[in-house]
C-alpha cells in the first residue's frame, strides 16, 4: 500500500504545483478560488480499507493483511495446528523476537521484494497480535503497526483458534 499510496501523493502535489496560472501583467499567481473556478477536478476514488482476513486451505489457517477479496496483501500468516510456528510472507517483515529462518527475495510478479520468516508461536508479537488486533511490522518507511482493535478482531481470533491455544 505504501509503495502506491507516496507515488500518488506526489503525483498530486505535481498535478496542483502545474495547476497554478500566472498573469502576464505581474506575473503573480491567480487566486486559488478562480483556479478552482478555471479546472474541474475529478475526485480520486476512496482508497480500499485493508483489514486482517481469515482463510484455510486445507490443515493450513491463513490470516492475511490487505485489502478484501484482491491480491493486495502485506502480510500473511500461515500455521497448521500442533506447530509451534506461525510462518510469514509479505511485503513487510513481521517484527518478532523469535523470528527465525528470514530470507528476502524479489517478487517476480510485482518486482517488489518479499520477506519470509518462522516466529515461535509463544512470541509476544502474535501474544499482541491476539490481544489487540495490531502487530508491529519493518516496512521501507521503518516500523508500522497494522490492523485493528475493532472491526477485523474476529478473524484475529479465528486464525488463533484454527491454529491450536491462542499464544502466550
Amino acid at each position: 500500500m505504501f509503495k502506491i499510496l507516496i507515488p500518488a501523493v506526489a503525483a498530486l502535489g505535481l498535478v496542483a504545483h502545474a495547476a497554478q496560472s500566472y498573469t502576464a501583467e505581474d506575473g503573480v499567481a491567480a487566486a486559488p478560488i478562480m483556479l478552482v473556478a478555471e479546472a474541474p477536478v475529478e475526485a480520486a476514488p476512496a482508497t480500499p480499507a485493508m483489514d486482517w482476513h481469515f482463510h484455510t486451505e486445507g490443515d493450513t489457517a491463513k490470516l492475511a493483511y490487505g485489502v478484501a477479496n484482491s491480491d493486495q496483501l502485506v502480510l500473511i500468516l500461515m500455521c497448521t495446528p500442533g506447530e509451534d510456528k506461525v510462518s510469514t510472507l509479505g511485503s513487510v517483515r513481521a517484527e518478532a523476537d523469535t523470528a527465525t529462518g528470514q530470507t528476502s527475495y524479489q517478487d517476480p510478479m510485482t518486482g517488489g521484494v518479499l520477506h519470509e520468516s518462522e516466529i515461535a508461536r509463544n512470541d509476544a508479537a502474535l501474544a499482541d497480535l491476539a490481544a489487540t488486533g495490531k502487530m508491529t511490522v519493518v516496512s521501507d518507511q521503518g516500523k508500522v503497526a497494522i490492523g485493528s482493535d475493532a472491526t477485523d478482531q474476529e478473524a484475529v481470533k479465528t486464525f488463533f483458534a484454527s491454529c491450536g491455544t491462542a499464544p502466550a
